[in-house]
Parts: structure tokens; C-alpha cells; sequence
């Protein structure tokens, strides 16, 4: 199994996504989120490949609390 620095640590909080930040002058920025660390490096390298735009390395999305949603707004 590929090690993982942020879901491998002591920090006791899940990663619940990988985020990459993506800026275009003329559009302004997007976050796209990826399940897993590798989906969201492939899809950086990808698009750092093929474009001009700034994207930044995946950063993961680290929940901080746990919060029970009423039933009503569950899926």
C-alpha cells in the first residue's frame, strides 16, 4: 500500500477529499476535488502538461469536526 502522509499521520482527523486550485486571468479560479491523492495528481500534471494555466500541487481536505445532519437534509 502507497504511504500517505496526511491520512498515515498522528493528526486523528480523516482526509475527505484532495483539492487542486486552478486560476485562468481571465476566469478566475476553480478547486476541483478528487477522492483519492493520485487522481488529483494525475489531473494537476495532466492539465500543467497541456495548458497555461496556474495549478496548484493537491492539498487535502482535512475534516476538523464531526457534525450529525437532521434526517431531512440527509441523502
Amino acid at each position: 500500500a502507497k504511504f500517505d502522509r496526511y491520512k498515515d499521520s498522528c493528526m486523528g482527523f480523516p482526509v475527505t477529499a484532495y483539492i487542486v486550485f486552478v486560476d485562468h486571468p481571465d476566469v478566475g479560479p476553480h478547486a476541483p476535488r478528487f477522492k483519492t491523492m493520485d487522481e488529483a495528481e494525475k489531473f494537476a500534471n495532466d492539465l500543467r502538461a497541456l495548458t497555461k494555466l496556474t495549478v496548484s500541487e493537491p492539498i487535502p481536505e482535512i475534516a476538523t469536526e464531526s457534525v450529525n445532519l437532521p434526517r431531512c437534509l440527509q441523502d
